[in-house]
């Protein structure tokens, strides 16, 4: 109860600027760092590097973007967790470092203490999309399937302990239908043996099958995102099919360290509130297939909170181990 009460407070102060508070704007004092703790290339390297192409004009700030990949992304967050909290050093990810990495590996950062989250900038669906090699037509066929023959699905994901693994975890706890995960390293390995049917089912994210998707080759049965996708407005969420705590996706964010002071809170929130409005950043969602992000400040970080407890049952339940 202490840890949540820490990363409320300091989110908190941070969102105080969306009731228009006065107090004195003490950031940017210096050079800003946006640490992105992936490679360069992938969908979190195109967010952060347009992130901070924006930042640099709404806030008139040098903004540098630095690539600290590594221990999956737990090093840039530590990185980070360890910087003074001045709003000099940003880190910009996915949830997943907070809120699945230290269920399944020691870090050497409090994923609950240790930063302030301040605003989710993007969401990145995942999509549970069939193959030819499995005859169902929607999600209920699936589950009927698979029901009818445990183990007998095959489903491929970008990885062990990855958003997609943990949603399907969540699927089939909450479904009873057994399934047997495939593991890949990355989205497009998943997706050659999906399309060269050596798996029955995919759970990867949406803009790798969408050009499949089109041509026939894949099915989609659902999103795991907070709303349906524009290319597939048919496609029913998760919550929508009754299943709201498999309610998965890879939630970009920006997060700063702990004890951020208000007067660098504030203005850093409303810079950042300004930047992802911005036509430019709305431009980059709609070209990457992207979601806008889904809350700022407090609302934010009691997601956060919400999720590392929901991972947490789950990954228990379903007895994943990292790879």
């Amino acid at each position: 109860m202490k840890k949540k009460t820490l990363l409320i407070g300091a989110a908190g102060a941070a969102v105080a600027i969306m009731a228009g508070g006065a107090l004195a704007q003490d950031w940017p004092a210096r050079p800003v760092t946006l640490v992105v703790p992936y490679t360069a290339g992938g969908s979190a390297d195109a967010i952060g590097r347009r992130l901070g192409e924006v930042l640099r004009k709404e806030a008139n700030a040098t903004v540098i973007v630095e690539n600290k990949p590594g221990a999956g992304a737990s090093l840039g967050t530590d990185f980070v967790a360890r910087a003074q909290p001045d709003g000099a050093t940003l880190l910009l990810a996915s949830t997943s470092p907070l809120t699945i990495y230290p269920h399944l590996s020691k870090t050497n950062y409090d994923p609950m203490k240790d930063l302030t989250p301040l605003a989710s900038v993007a969401v990145a669906p995942v999509a549970i999309v069939a193959t030819k090699a499995l005859p169902v037509r929607d999600f209920a066929g699936l589950v009927e399937y698979a029901r009818a023959h445990p183990d007998g699905v095959r489903y491929g994901t970008p990885g062990q302990g990855t958003v997609a693994h943990i949603g399907m975890a969540a699927v089939t706890a909450g479904t009873g239908a057994r399934m047997l995960h495939v593991p890949y390293r990355g989205n497009s390995q998943a997706l050659t043996d999906g399309l060269g049917g050596v798996v029955e089912l995919l759970v990867v994210n949406s803009d790798v099958v969408l050009p499949h998707v089109a041509s026939g080759a894949l099915k989609p049965l659902a999103v795991m995102a907070p709303q349906r996708l524009a290319a597939w407005p048919e496609v029913p969420t998760m919550a929508e099919l009754k299943l709201p705590q498999a309610q998965y996706y890879s939630n970009f964010g920006v997060f700063a360290p702990a004890n951020l002071p208000p007067a660098v809170a504030q203005p850093l929130q409303a810079a950042l509130a300004r930047a992802v409005a911005s036509a430019e950043f709305k431009d980059l969602l709609a070209k990457s297939y992207l979601q806008p992000g889904t809350a700022a400040g407090a609302v934010f970080a009691k997601q956060v909170q919400e999720e590392y407890a929901n991972n947490a049952r789950v990954i228990e339940a379903g007895g994943i181990k990292a790879q």
